[in-house]
């Protein structure tokens, strides 16, 4: 079931804003090149409440010694203990197999954003 959450233009990209959808709160993420992703907003780890958090590019290696900022991939950091999760997937970069938060389709149509759950 698709929910309308808000319209497009009310984030800007770089922000997050907390919803509620049938009493579970979810964090939407308005990326650097303009889409959107939605995560449930609990850190897997201690609950922590990921739209408190920071949204920054993610850090990527090539190897031992070569570390740069991502242009294209994101996470979200938790503020209670600095879990990251990949927006894009909910899976933490660090532990993909084994960390995660649900992450939820979504879609702009209209000029209103909306998630399915």
């Amino acid at each position: 079931m698709k929910h309308q959450l808000f319209g497009s233009d009310e984030l800007e990209p770089g922000d997050v804003r907390e919803a509620q959808i049938d009493g579970i709160a979810i964090v939407v993420v308005r990326k650097r090149d303009g889409s959107y992703r939605a995560l449930r907003n609990r850190c897997s780890h201690q609950g922590g409440i990921l739209s408190r958090g920071c949204l920054e590019p993610m850090m990527v290696s090539g190897g031992v010694g070569d570390y740069s900022y991502s242009a294209e991939r994101e996470v979200l950091r938790c503020p209670l203990h600095h879990w990251e999760f990949d927006v894009d997937t909910g899976r933490s970069p660090a532990y993909p197999e084994k960390v995660r938060v649900r992450s939820y389709p979504v879609t702009v149509a209209d000029g209103k954003v909306w998630i399915e759950r």
